[in-house]
């Protein structure tokens, strides 16, 4: 990798990211060691202070800290090893990261591998200039943002903190200042197995499972009555159900997935009450996890496995107005300011620590999660100047001047 102080090569960038998209970082299975690795390398190959921190076996994310030339103020850009599985359907290899037509296409080309690699390339490019900022500017590459967030939550305990963070999931290059957070609920109803040709009074656990169902309607229509100014409406939605074991036996199990998307100024504590009180209500009781329905009394579990609270900051706060001000000179217009429509890991930065966060990278949403996905290489290099420009006007307020 040449070295020639710090001009920017969009080849050079390029492998970047196709390296990191030929590494299959599927989770699950939740294996990111490799990817983490490849990154690991690269930076230390470039003499950048980095480690794996681990957070599970065979998931390490990578932490890395660049210091400026001057006392200032920190900045983290962030952003995830892991990606959804690959499935089928693809026209090309999805891990053959190929360039056609002005787009790389393979699987976390959005979502978000060439968020990572604008970063990282942003990053290595300072670094070659001599770090010439006041502060430091930190990486947090982190392993399963898809499942269950146990790089991120790992990341917390480390004790790092920053006074800006961005991360870079794909926006289009837009400026989203907020998302809905997300509380995710396993409802679990109970009966007793039996042969379906002797059982004549069923203790079946799928018709409970239908009343606690028809239960969460009218709470799904509450959530309309009030709404954010920016994000809207909470919403509620039943997303999977299984039950039963064979066509001739009375289900003795049966189970939900609910997907609760959640507006500012709701918590996890109300959120599950909210979901409780709906649902003893098919039955008139009043507290508890059990109900009755019917004939039979209906007994329920509830398992509160994951909540995201919602992560916004105000669009006149100096980060956000500091990266309107950068695409406007890299771009040239300033990129305009919305809102994520999924959730992500902001709120880990900006509820718990306390860290202004915006969220800003190459690549569309609509092409996380698909076959062919795909980002224009255009955004990719974008995304690269604008991280560095940011990194400058945030850390010591002067534009970094193009060689």
């Amino acid at each position: 990798m040449g070295k020639d102080l710090g001009s920017f090569h969009e080849q050079e960038l390029l492998d970047i990211v196709c390296g990191l998209i030929r590494i299959p970082s599927e989770n699950p299975p939740g294996r990111e060691e490799s990817a983490a690795r490849y990154v690991l390398q690269l930076l230390r190959d470039e003499g950048i202070e980095a480690e794996l921190q681990w957070a599970a076996p065979h998931r390490p994310n990578v932490v890395a800290r660049l210091k400026g030339t001057a006392e200032g103020p920190a900045l983290l850009y962030n952003g995830h090893l892991d990606v959804v599985p690959a499935g089928e359907g693809w026209s090309e290899d999805p891990f053959a990261a190929v360039v056609r037509g002005g787009e790389l296409i393979g699987r976390g080309a959005a979502d978000m591998k060439s968020g990572v690699a604008a970063m990282l390339y942003a990053a290595i490019l300072l670094h070659r200039r001599g770090c010439p900022f006041a502060g430091e500017l930190i990486l947090l590459f982190n392993v399963d943002e898809e499942r269950e967030n146990v790089g991120m939550r790992h990341f917390m305990r480390s004790g790092i903190h920053a006074d800006f963070a961005v991360i870079g999931e794909p926006t289009d290059l837009g400026i989203c200042t907020a998302h809905k957070g997300v509380g995710r609920y396993r409802i679990r109803t109970a009966g007793v197995a039996g042969h379906a040709a002797k059982v004549l009074e069923p203790d079946n656990a799928i018709p409970k499972m239908a009343a606690l169902i028809s239960a969460l309607e009218p709470l799904r229509s509450r959530l309309k009555e009030s709404a954010d100014p920016l994000l809207g409406y909470a919403t509620l939605n039943v997303t999977q159900i299984k039950g039963g074991t064979a066509p001739n036996i009375v289900p003795q199990h049966c189970e939900i997935e609910v997907d609760r998307r959640v507006i500012p100024g709701e918590t996890a504590a109300q959120v599950l009450e909210q979901l409780k009180e709906a649902l003893n209500a098919a039955a008139g009781t009043s507290s508890g996890e059990g109900l009755s329905a019917g004939t039979g009394e209906v007994t329920y579990e509830v398992d509160d496995y994951l909540f995201i609270p919602a992560s916004t900051i105000p669009q006149d706060h100096e980060l956000v107005q500091a990266l309107v001000e950068v695409t406007g000179d890299v771009l040239g217009n300033p990129s305009a300011i919305g809102i994520f429509e999924a959730t992500c890991e902001a709120p880990f930065l900006s509820v718990d620590l306390g860290i202004p966060t915006v969220i800003f990278g190459p690549g569309s949403l609509d092409q996380a999660h698909v076959k062919d996905e795909r980002v224009p290489v255009r955004q990719i290099t974008d995304a690269a100047k604008v991280y560095m420009q940011l990194a400058m006007r945030l850390l010591q307020q002067q534009p970094l001047q193009e060689e």
